[in-house]
């Protein structure tokens, strides 16, 4: 299907923005669905891609044009079809369209019925995916640099790597993209998409940065919404402390439940068990640690970045694995082991946040278009290794075991030196009042060792608590609509039934599944 679109049409839609927010008059836009690189979707596959051309700026759309890629499953009973669900995968910068991929062959669990009656739209935000990607120097990304500069030499060393990362990105992705990389603009985009599908009410399903962005989506496009759920919610606004303390404790906590769950498993379920010297799981992990503060750890698997880990690149490696829920966790009782019986920390490495010089832009992009988002929307003021020993100061008494290593504070620590961001600066979230609009469910686990339950009650508060309802699942893992064996688990269900009957469940009920 092809689709054109004026800018009229999407300035009359946002009535209540300020014209200075609002989308250029004198655009046009179109789209043709074409089947999708194959590396995506296989020959037999329904999926289909699309690009739109918008304005790299949106104020000043004659600076230039970035595109936009779009992939689409069709609902697989077109004659019941309700509309479209943008899902949002968060990152920042994961491809949506890999996620619509993943519903396709089941790797991403959605209920039948969404399927049946919902087109599944996944954007790939500007600079990712199929996008045009953002494009740095990999071996500047992947820079072993400590994560808390601990004097002045350490800590200009890490601004000046900032910058000649943040340079590389301009030098290489060209356009000046990564500095339009904001969520404002990118929120521009999707209404722009909304509209060259043919201009349904948007329904949103977003999920870790996808709730950041949702929310900012409500903020410019309130009319347009036919039903929002945010699961895993990001909050921009608070004070930069705040977010890493509250980051970092609950990471820790995670760590904790992992630690207990371990030990009342058998040595199968949780290889950390078996210790000759009878320590408890949190012993075995200090000892780790410890010995790598000391002399990094070996690395012995191809796939290893370098020969060595430190102590901090274990703790990232290993937070990583409590993203998933508790049956999971036994990978991570598997990497504890082998890094005490066989001096080997490769376990802490399959997950460890890096990219490859060998992979493509596609695969590359997430990480380093996500950086550009962040250095573009959170706050990232640490101006002195002293600002730095204070956050090392209260890890080490409120978040000892992975010393603080929430991703709020490694945003913060590679955004050091970026210039600030006019266009989306932190801040509370302030959506117009619109009977159009729909309430919106806001869903967080207890235990989300990424996006703290604190924040999700933030975002409750920021846009009213007559405007929301908001659910929590009793257990962990990040986000809950992504877990594995989720379906039909009563949270998911719960949030696929508000988007398929606008059937809101009861604010503040507790799920256990």
């Amino acid at each position: 299907m092809r689709v054109e679109l004026n800018a009229k049409a999407l300035l009359a839609t946002s009535i209540l923005i300020p014209f200075s927010q609002a989308t250029p008059i004198n655009a046009s836009y179109s789209m043709d669905w074409k089947p999708c690189p194959v590396a995506l979707a296989p020959g037999n596959s329904t999926l289909r891609c699309g690009y739109l051309s918008v304005p790299l700026d949106w104020d000043t759309p004659e600076n230039g044009y970035v595109t936009i890629g779009v992939a689409k499953l069709p609902a697989r009973n077109q004659s019941n079809r309700i509309g479209n669900i943008f899902f949002q995968p968060g990152g920042p910068g994961n491809q949506g369209s890999l996620s619509v991929a993943q519903m396709e062959t089941g790797e991403l669990e959605v209920g039948a019925e969404i399927l049946d009656r919902f087109d599944m739209i996944g954007v790939d935000v500007r600079g990712t995916g199929l996008s045009n990607p953002v494009k740095c120097d990999v071996e500047l990304y992947n820079a072993r640099l400590p994560f808390y500069p601990s004097d002045p030499e350490s800590f200009e060393k890490r601004v000046q790597h900032n910058l000649a990362l943040r340079q590389s990105c301009l030098d290489m992705s060209g356009n000046d993209l990564i500095d339009y990389m904001d969520s404002i603009s990118i929120a521009k985009d999707y209404e722009a998409v909304r509209i060259a599908l043919g201009g349904e009410p948007m329904n949103w399903l977003g999920v870790s940065y996808g709730t950041q962005l949702g929310s900012q989506y409500a903020e410019l496009f309130p009319g347009n919404i036919r039903s929002m759920a945010l699961d895993g919610v990001v909050s921009q606004s608070q004070a930069q402390i705040s977010q890493f303390l509250a980051g970092a404790v609950g990471l820790d906590a995670t760590f904790r439940r992992f630690a207990k769950w371990c030990e009342r498993q058998n040595v199968t379920a949780c290889p950390a068990v078996q210790d000759a010297k009878n320590r408890s799981v949190e012993e075995i992990w200090a000892d780790i640690v410890t010995q790598a503060e000391r002399r990094p750890l070996p690395c012995k698997d191809p796939k290893c970045l370098r020969p060595d880990m430190t102590a901090d690149e274990i703790r990232l490696g290993a937070s990583q694995y409590l993203y998933t829920v508790e049956p999971n966790w036994g990978y991570l009782g598997e990497a504890i082991y082998n890094a005490t019986i066989q001096n080997d920390a490769s376990p802490f490495t399959s997950l460890y946040p890096q990219v490859s010089p060998s992979a493509s832009a596609y695969d590359n992009s997430p990480k380093f278009g996500g950086l550009a988002i962040v250095c573009q929307d959170w706050a990232h003021h640490d101006n002195t290794s002293q600002d730095l020993k204070v956050k090392q100061v209260l890890a080490g008494s409120e978040a000892p075991l992975l010393n603080g290593l929430a991703p709020a504070h490694l945003f913060q620590l590679s955004c050091i030196g970026w210039p600030g961001n006019d266009r989306n600066p932190p801040h509370a979230i302030s959506i117009p009042r619109t009977k159009k609009m729909p309430k919106i469910l806001i869903v967080n686990a207890i235990y989300d060792p990424a996006t703290p339950l604190t924040w999700a009650m933030q975002l409750r508060e920021e846009i009213g608590e007559d405007r929301v309802v908001m659910i929590v699942r009793n257990g962990g893992g990040h986000p809950t609509y992504d877990q594995p064996g989720t379906a039909g688990g009563t949270t998911k269900t719960a949030m696929e039934r508000y988007i398929l009957n606008l059937t809101l469940p009861e604010d503040g009920a507790i799920f256990d599944s």
